[in-house]
């Protein structure tokens, strides 16, 4: 591995679990609550997530259709998604993504990393600047599904890693 991906791919599968972690024991109404009033909901967070993944893995050259393009298509705020898929099926899908994902970090190397690409907030338009900020992006709405999953009356999320099953929530 790149040493400059190093610590940011450590992050990614971090953050692979902790949405794991947030999103077990939620109910698929508790997915779909909204506590405050016009926030998002836990469910519209963890497929915005996947979509998000589903860019970076975009840059960084893998051609692997975004699951959620229908759902999410045009939609700039949760009021523009239709439907989602199941809580299950958003789990399966965010192990899927994450697991591609760390795969891909995993071969990147120097010429890759200075490639320019579209700039995102923050980045000097690097693959690495655009990866650094994706990797902020998860950690942003990863702390927004945490506090959502207290205000539905769960436990807060635990920074354990647990041994799972793929597709499995809490196995």
């Amino acid at each position: 591995m790149h040493p400059s991906v190093t610590p940011l791919a450590a992050t990614l599968r971090l953050n692979t679990e902790l949405l794991l972690n947030c999103l077990e024991g939620v109910s698929e109404e508790q997915a779909h609550s909204r506590p405050a009033g016009s926030c998002n909901h836990i469910a519209f967070l963890a497929a915005h997530l996947i979509e998000s993944r589903h860019f970076l893995l975009s840059l960084l050259g893998a051609s692997t259709p975004n699951p959620l393009a229908t759902a999410l298509q045009g939609a700039k705020r949760l009021e523009d998604v239709a439907e989602l898929p199941p809580m299950a099926e958003l789990v399966a899908l965010w192990e899927a993504v994450s697991a591609q994902l760390a795969v891909l970090v995993e071969r990147l190397d120097t010429p890759t990393l200075a490639r320019q690409t579209q700039p995102l907030p923050g980045s000097d338009g690097t693959l690495l600047g655009n990866l650094a900020f994706l990797v902020h992006h998860d950690c942003y709405h990863l702390g927004q599904v945490s506090l959502l999953r207290r205000q539905v009356g769960l436990p807060a999320m635990t920074y354990a890693v647990k041994p799972r099953e793929p597709g499995r929530i809490g196995a």
